[in-house]
């Protein structure tokens, strides 16, 4: 499967990231595998976040991705255990820009 990146706005809340993102889902019959701050070639003071999504055939997108966030140094382990009760999987975990400021990030579906 051909993998393909996705850049998004890091200076955007959490919510408008993962509408971004599953809109993109959607439209280009991918599904986001890896979700990070985009830390090359970006200008200074830029706040990028790039989404590598792969593609998948049509009619087998996925359920939505869910993220959530916390402070880079913070315990996941509360997010990821509510997460797991409700069913989601942890999709991927990286360090991205929330609002503009690094932060770490959470995938569920």
């Amino acid at each position: 499967m051909e993998l393909n990146k996705q850049i998004v706005d890091g200076q955007q809340p959490l919510d408008a990231q993962e509408r971004a993102l599953n809109f993109t889902e959607q439209a280009t019959y991918a599904k986001v595998i890896s979700y990070a701050k985009n830390t090359g070639n970006a200008s200074t003071g830029a706040t990028p976040n790039v989404a590598i999504l792969q593609d998948v055939s049509v009619g087998q997108q996925p359920n939505p991705l869910h993220l959530e966030s916390l402070d880079v140094s913070g315990d996941a382990s509360p997010i990821i255990t509510t997460q797991l009760k409700a069913g989601k999987t942890v999709i991927f975990h990286d360090i991205a820009y929330v609002n503009g400021k690094d932060q770490m990030v959470l995938g569920f579906r």
